[in-house]
Formats: structure tokens, C-alpha cells, sequence
């Protein structure tokens, strides 16, 4: 084997594609910590701010498949660029228009479809990258966790200080991000691993070609949207639930808001780890289970410290699944890797944003309080279904997806 990457992956590129997912899941932490701002500054109702989360996960949701059909047929590598620049756009812009609540839908549903299409490109990317392996992609999916934990601070910084109007200083890492990017590719340290004949697994035709399992994909996509109503209404209830039922400071409610996507980045990286060495359903069926726990818990909290450390525990247990939910898609639809990304992290995600008007409907006739146990429930559901799925371990050795030039053959028979 290639004594200089044994692991049969491009480490460079994986850890930039990394940070750009960090700075694309930025865009969709910092929506979610804007909405009390849209509360408290625009006077916006909670089923108004519920709207705004519809218009950020919808059109992204529905869009994520179609990015990824097109990721499959075409390849459309700039589409991880193309998305990162929009998504950050559309941020930038929503502070600017929020004497309207017209245009802040608008604008923020721009975002969310530039978020959509940068994620199968770019899913595609660290897989070739990665090797396929659930602990490479949790890494990359860590990327997404870190933005979005690292998005409160930013908004409360900018926003504290600029009002809603500062929020073009919210499309500095985008710019930044999308030029490392472009410096990275250029440099081709982006590409894929090379291997040479020796490091070649040999599969025949007849491996090669795994038949898709849609029956399973199907369960696999149900369960995924239980998990997204649970991810999505934590990141958009938290902080008020916090400072509606304890009476805490806005600042003292955003630090459940940074804890939520931070203890998923511990989360996603442990979960991955643990898949790839005890199987990816013992984590989907852990996760869910204390995901469900952890959701009661911040329901039932006696006092916001609680809520606070039941949300950390949350943000863990929730994100303990990811990775490992990411490689069954791909594996039980290996000839269509990008509509697979692109469902499980787009079109499931859809019925968390189709929710969360609902959901802000229940908060202000009843309270957040309720819409906490509503969660609770739903993913322990999302844990019993979770017992329908199957592991598939016929993924063809392709996976890692290499393609060598004729000139790099003949150098390896040389």
C-alpha cells in the first residue's frame, strides 16, 4: 500500500473540506441564532420566527435531492463553492431587510438553497477523500457541528453591536472560506487518492454491481425525519424556551444555543469512531435512545442550568447516529451516492422545517415547554423504528472511488 497515505485517503483535502462545511453549517446556525433577535428587535411572533426556520429548511430540504441527482449524473464540483457563497449571501442580507418580513423569508430561503447545494458535492468530495469510511465522514460531518456552535457567538457579537443591520459582517467566512477553497483546488489538493495497481482490491463485474435497496433507504429516511423535527425544534426553541419559562437573559439563553451544536461535534466524531469498530445500528439505536431521554430531561428541568447541561447531553447523544446514518444511505443506494447525501441530509430534514410553524403554533397557544415533550416522543419513536433497519455490508469496493490516468498506470507497472 502507498506508504505515504495508508489509510487510502487525502488528508489535506478532507480537512479542507472540513472547514468549508464548517463555514456553510455556520450560515445555518447563525439563522437559527438570529431568531430571537427577529423577536426581540422586529418584534416578530414565535410563529412568525417558526416561519423563518420553514423558510430555511424547506426549500433546502426539497432542493438537497435535486443538487444531488445532478452531483450524481454530472459531478458539479463548483456547487460546493456556488452554495457556500449563497448561503452566506443570503445571512448577510436578512438583518439588512428586517423592517420586512416578506424579504427576510426571502432572503433566508436563498440561504437555505445554497446551503442544499453545496452539501452532496461536497459529500461527495470527503467520501472520495475519506475512503468511505464512517470515521472519515464524521470528521467531515464535525465540520457542520463546529460551524453551527460557533455561529451564536458570532451573532451575538455582531448583532449586540450593530443591530440587526451588521448582519453583512456574517458573510466574512464564506468569502474567506470560498478563496481557501478555490486556492486548495487549483493547487490539486483536492483530489482524490491515488493508488497504484498493488493497492487495488480486484472485484469482478458481478460485485461491482450492487443492486439499491429503496425498501430499506425508505425506513432509513423515515427514521432520519424524526431525528430532524427533534434537531431542528431544539435549535429553534432552546434559547426561548430558556428565557421564557426561567426568565434568562438573552446571552445566558445562547449558551445552550452554542452548547446544542458543539456536544454534536463530540458527538458525530465519537459516534463515527464507535461505528466503524461495533457496527453502525448499535449507534443509531444508542443515539435515539438518549436523544429521547435527553429531550425530556430540558422538558422537565427544575431550574435553566439544567437545561443547559440537558442540552450538551442532547447535542451528544442526538449526533451520535449522524455519521453512521450518512454511510447505510450510501451504502443501501451505492450507484447513487449523491441523491443519497442529498436526501439524508436535505429531503428528511424537510419535515423538521414543515414542523417547526407547527410546532411555534403549539408554543404560543400552549408553551415551548409542550413542544419539548412533543420531541421527546417523537424520537423515541424514531428509536423503536430504528429496529426495522438492516446493516448492508455488499457495498462494492469502489467506494473509494479511484480513478487513475493511463499515464499513472503505466507508471505504476514501470
Amino acid at each position: 500500500m502507498n506508504q505515504n497515505n495508508p489509510a487510502g485517503r487525502n488528508r489535506i483535502g478532507l480537512w479542507v473540506l472540513t472547514a468549508t462545511h464548517a463555514g456553510n453549517d455556520f450560515y445555518t446556525g447563525a439563522v437559527v441564532a438570529l431568531l430571537p433577535f427577529f423577536v426581540l428587535q422586529a418584534n416578530y411572533s414565535y410563529s412568525a420566527i417558526a416561519g423563518i426556520t420553514l423558510a430555511a429548511t424547506a426549500f433546502s430540504s426539497v432542493a438537497q435531492p435535486i443538487f444531488g441527482y445532478l452531483s450524481d449524473k454530472y459531478g458539479m464540483r463548483w456547487m460546493s463553492l456556488a452554495g457556500l457563497a449563497t448561503a452566506g449571501l443570503g445571512v448577510a442580507l436578512s438583518g439588512l431587510v428586517s423592517h420586512s418580513y416578506l424579504a427576510v423569508w426571502v432572503v433566508i430561503a436563498i440561504s437555505g438553497i445554497g446551503i442544499a447545494a453545496y452539501h452532496p458535492a461536497a459529500t461527495m468530495e470527503a467520501r472520495q477523500v475519506g475512503g468511505g469510511t464512517s470515521g472519515a465522514m464524521s470528521l467531515f460531518s464535525v465540520g457542520g457541528n463546529i460551524g453551527v456552535a460557533l455561529a451564536p457567538s458570532a451573532v451575538i457579537l455582531v448583532v449586540g453591536w450593530y443591530g440587526l443591520k451588521g448582519t453583512w459582517l456574517l458573510a466574512i467566512p464564506a468569502v474567506v472560506l470560498g478563496l481557501v477553497y478555490i486556492a486548495v483546488s487549483r493547487s490539486q489538493l483536492l483530489r482524490r487518492p491515488t493508488l497504484v495497481a498493488s493497492d487495488t482490491v480486484k472485484v469482478s463485474a458481478k460485485q461491482a454491481e450492487v443492486v439499491d435497496d429503496w425498501r430499506a433507504f425508505g425506513w432509513l429516511s423515515l427514521v432520519l425525519a424524526l431525528w430532524s423535527i427533534a434537531y431542528v425544534g431544539t435549535s429553534t426553541f432552546v434559547s426561548l424556551y430558556a428565557i421564557e419559562r426561567f426568565q434568562t437573559s438573552t446571552q445566558f439563553a445562547a449558551i445552550a444555543l452554542s452548547l446544542f451544536p458543539a456536544a454534536g461535534a463530540l458527538g458525530t466524531l465519537v459516534g463515527g469512531w464507535l461505528a466503524d469498530r461495533f457496527g453502525r445500528l448499535r449507534m443509531v439505536r444508542m443515539g435515539y435512545l438518549l436523544a429521547a431521554l435527553s429531550i425530556a430531561a430540558i422538558a422537565f428541568a427544575p431550574s435553566p442550568v439544567v437545561v443547559i447541561v440537558a442540552t450538551a447531553a442532547l447535542g451528544v447523544s442526538l449526533f451520535i447516529p449522524f455519521a453512521a446514518q450518512i454511510t447505510l444511505s450510501h451504502s443501501y443506494l451505492p450507484n447513487r451516492i449523491g441523491l443519497a447525501s442529498g436526501v439524508t441530509l436535505g429531503l428528511t430534514l424537510s419535515l423538521g422545517g414543515v414542523f417547526s410553524p407547527l410546532l411555534g403554533r403549539i408554543a404560543d397557544q400552549y408553551s415551548v415547554q409542550l413542544v419539548f415533550i412533543i420531541m421527546a416522543a417523537l424520537t423515541a419513536v424514531g428509536f423503536v423504528l430504528s429496529f426495522v433497519l438492516k446493516e448492508r455490508t455488499s457495498e462494492p469496493k469502489r467506494v473509494i472511488a479511484i480513478e487513475t490516468t493511463a499515464v499513472e498506470n503505466e507508471e505504476s507497472h514501470s
